[in-house]
């Protein structure tokens, strides 16, 4: 009786699991979907939570981050958005006053994809040089 208890925490522990990585690579696909057929853009961190939460998903490793961003598209006026975002660990500091590439949906402008330190996304990325202004 004491195994059977054991394997159904078990297949319960490992169903989770699975629904959360199914959960997070979902956002992810969004997220590269963003990177790669949005608009570039450049977004100023106005505030942003010290609480952040890491997401590894593959090989890449991410901190969802409460923050408030100004972005910048050229032609269009700036404009400010509020919301967790998934931002590349390692390579970002969301800090207030902290300068972003982003990239921007042009169908839903509130739906931004953070791809690095301003003015320079790196090879990593395969996003290629940074995007000119």
């Amino acid at each position: 009786m004491g195994a059977i208890v054991v394997i159904g925490i078990i297949v319960a522990f490992i169903a989770f699991v699975m629904s959360k990585a199914a959960g997070n690579a979902s956002g992810v696909g969004a997220l590269d979907r963003v990177r790669q057929s949005g608009v570039p853009a450049r977004g100023l961190v106005l505030a942003s939570s010290v609480v952040s939460t890491g997401v590894t998903v593959g090989f890449r490793r991410f901190e969802q981050r409460p923050m408030t961003i100004e972005v910048e598209v050229y032609g269009q006026a700036p404009y400010v958005i509020q919301g967790t975002f998934m931002v590349p660990r390692g390579l970002v500091e969301g800090i207030p006053g902290s300068s972003l590439e982003l990239s921007v949906d042009p169908r839903n402008p509130n739906q931004i994809a953070i791809l690095g330190p301003g003015g320079f996304t790196g090879p990593w990325l395969q996003l290629g040089p940074p995007q000119s202004y």
